[in-house]
């Protein structure tokens, strides 16, 4: 009986290939098993993947507790996390406090953050994770803080250009790859042994030429954006959301009105069944068709393998 794995497990598994350390292995074997359908097909890899499980979490405890990568985590919430990462007083905390909720400390001294702090963007109808992380700079890059970037949906490296232009940013992406990390935008692709790692560089007090010479040096791998306080916050918001590479679709039940407040967040590419499966496996063992709203607002019947897009509406009938 094949095993019909979801697109998202392949793409845990793609993570797995990356992590460096039993506690930063773990988490993703765990998310394999959640998202793994369970029925005769899967039982041997669900065995395989728990007897993985057993065996890191003997190799952790053998550790010796200075070494262990635990230090600090970040549970993730709303529909993606974010972590921003750069040198000492480039700005990060400044952007969490403008771009969410939270109060971090913010001063001129460098090293003011000396652990996570979490906020939540607010962008229309969902909320994304944005995590404040201590600074990169000499020789502290520590395991656990590279892991967080790696476990993060996306990678925001922050830099202060006031007094050089190319060289934070060089700087910047020298530990990313220290850290297995390559940091590009989500279409880009580069085919090596490094993790393509999509997000963007918010960049702070920069003249325009250099931020016109970062963008013609840079630009079709990365997004580059000034952040000014004197600017608003949203298009910064939409860029975060877009470089998530998700997409929204909206349910409802036969004869109502569908609930536009409370989206169906998915990877984009993904399927009504995937859609169902985000839902409820039991929708998606028994899906027979779909009912599809789109621009035209003319319902038509789908199958499981038709593809969705942003604002899709889904009436879901089962056998």
């Amino acid at each position: 009986m094949p095993a019909n794995l979801p697109r998202i497990y392949y793409k845990k598994e793609e993570n797995l290939r990356f992590a460096q350390s039993p506690e930063e292995k773990i988490p993703i074997l765990k998310e394999m098993l959640a998202v793994m359908p369970k029925h005769k097909g899967t039982d041997n890899l669900r065995a395989d993947l728990n007897a993985r499980i057993a065996k890191l979490k003997k190799e952790a405890r053998k550790k010796p507790q200075i070494q262990r990568m635990d230090l600090y985590t970040v549970a993730k919430e709303g529909i993606g996390q974010v972590v921003l990462m750069g040198p000492p007083n480039s700005g990060k905390s400044t952007i969490l406090s403008r771009l969410t909720n939270a109060s971090p400390d913010i001063a001129a001294y460098p090293f003011t953050t000396q652990k996570p702090d979490v906020g939540m963007i607010e962008y229309e109808n969902v909320q994304i994770q944005l995590v404040d992380t201590p600074p990169l700079y000499g020789n502290f890059h520590p395991a656990w803080l590279l892991a967080l970037g790696r476990s993060s949906d996306i990678l925001v490296g922050v830099i202060n250009c006031a007094n050089n232009c190319e060289e934070p940013l060089n700087r910047l992406l020298e530990r990313f790859e220290e850290g297995n990390m390559f940091l590009q935008s989500r279409d880009f692709y580069r085919g090596d042994e490094l993790m393509p790692k999509p997000g963007l560089v918010l960049v702070t007090s920069a003249r325009e030429d250099c931020l016109s010479f970062l963008k013609d040096k840079y630009g079709e791998r990365l997004d580059i954006i000034e952040f000014s306080l004197d600017a608003p916050p949203d298009p910064i918001k939409k860029k975060i959301f877009n470089s998530l590479g998700v997409l929204r679709i909206y349910t409802k039940a036969p004869g109502k009105e569908p609930d536009f407040s409370e989206p169906v967040v998915l990877e984009k590419g993904s399927t009504v069944l995937e859609a169902a499966y985000e839902i409820h496996k039991d929708i998606a063992e028994r899906l027979k068709y779909a009912r599809l709203w789109r621009d035209d607002n003319k319902p038509k019947q789908v199958g499981a393998t038709q593809i969705l897009q942003e604002g899709d509406v889904v009436e879901f009938h089962n056998r």
